[in-house]
C-alpha cells in the first residue's frame, strides 16, 4: 500500500529551527538597516534647516534668525515643541521668522526623536501637563544671534560678541559650529541638566545646561551612550557626539563655540 506524501513530526521541528536561526542571523542586520534609514531621514531634514537658514541669511544681510524666536514668536516657553495645539501649520501667528522657510515641509521631526520622547517623556516642562505630542525636534545654537552669551563671562567676549554673533561673517570656523542640532528630552548628570524644554540650545563648558543629544546607535539600549546628527553654519550635516564630557569644556560647548582660538572654560 503506498504510503502518504507529508511531513513528519521531526521534520517539521527542523524546519522550524532552522527558520529561527535564519531570522536570528538576519535580524541584527534588518535592524542595524532600519536604523540606518532613520538616520539618513534624520540627515535629510537638517539639512533642508541649514537650506532654510542660510535662505533667511540670504535674505537678510546675512543676519542668523534670533535663536530664541526662531521657531516660536514668543520663544520655545511652556514645551511648545511636543504641544500638538500649537502646531504652526495650523496656527501661522504664533510662528517665528524662520518658519516662512520651513512651512510645509514635513522635515520637523527625526522618527528616532519621535519614538524616545513618546517613551521618556519631557523631564523640562515646567510642571505642564501637556501630552507629549512631538511636533518639533530640533533646536537652534543660542550662540548664534541667541541668549547664550548672557552666561559667558565678559573677558571671554571677543570684539564682536555685542552684537551676539548676529552675522554668519562673524563666525570663525562655519564647518566646525553647530547650527541646528538633536537634543535628548531627558536629563543626563553632568552633561544635560536640562532635557529639551524648547528649540534653543544653550550649552556651557561645565556641562551644566543643554547638551547634543544620545539617541542614535546606542549600544545595548542605553540612551545616554549614542550620537545624534548635527547641522552645521556652512551647511553639512555630520554625526556628533556629546562626549567626551568627563571634563570641560563639554563637545556641546566646542562645537556651539563660534568665536574661534582656544575654547574658554568657565
Amino acid at each position: 500500500m503506498k504510503r502518504n506524501a507529508g511531513f513528519t513530526l521531526i521534520e517539521l521541528l527542523v524546519v522550524i529551527a532552522v527558520i529561527a536561526v535564519l531570522l536570528a542571523i538576519m535580524m541584527p542586520g534588518l535592524q542595524m538597516a532600519r536604523e540606518q534609514a532613520r538616520m539618513m531621514g534624520c540627515k535629510s531634514n537638517l539639512r533642508q534647516y541649514a537650506l532654510a537658514g542660510r535662505m533667511y541669511s540670504d535674505d537678510n544681510d546675512f543676519d542668523f534668525p534670533y535663536s530664541f524666536t526662531w521657531l516660536y514668536n514668543k520663544g520655545g516657553v511652556n514645551c511648545n515643541w511636543h504641544d500638538e495645539s500649537n502646531n504652526l501649520n495650523r496656527h501661522p501667528e504664533l510662528a517665528g521668522v524662520l518658519w516662512p522657510y520651513l512651512k510645509g515641509l514635513d522635515i520637523h521631526l527625526c522618527p528616532a526623536f519621535d519614538v524616545v520622547a513618546r517613551t521618556m517623556g519631557c523631564h523640562r516642562c515646567g510642571g505642564t501637563t501637556i501630552p507629549v505630542e512631538p511636533q518639533y525636534g530640533y533646536v537652534m545654537n543660542s550662540y548664534l544671534n541667541g541668549d547664550a552669551w548672557g552666561s559667558v563671562p565678559s573677558q571671554y567676549h571677543p570684539p564682536m560678541a555685542s552684537a551676539n554673533f548676529r552675522k554668519e561673517t562673524m563666525v570663525k570656523n562655519p564647518s566646525r559650529v553647530l547650527y541646528f542640532a538633536e537634543e535628548n528630552t531627558w536629563v543626563m548628570p553632568g552633561i544635560n541638566v536640562a532635557g529639551i524644554n524648547d528649540n534653543n540650545l544653550r550649552s556651557l563648558p561645565s556641562g551644566a545646561a543643554d547638551s547634543l543629544g544620545t539617541f542614535h546607535r546606542t549600544p545595548r539600549g542605553n540612551l545616554n551612550a549614542g550620537v545624534v546628527n548635527a547641522a552645521f553654519v556652512d551647511g553639512h550635516v555630520e554625526t556628533v557626539s556629546a562626549y567626551p564630557a568627563d571634563e570641560p569644556p563639554h563637545n556641546t560647548f566646542v562645537l556651539s563655540w563660534p568665536a574661534g582660538g582656544i575654547v574658554p572654560v568657565f
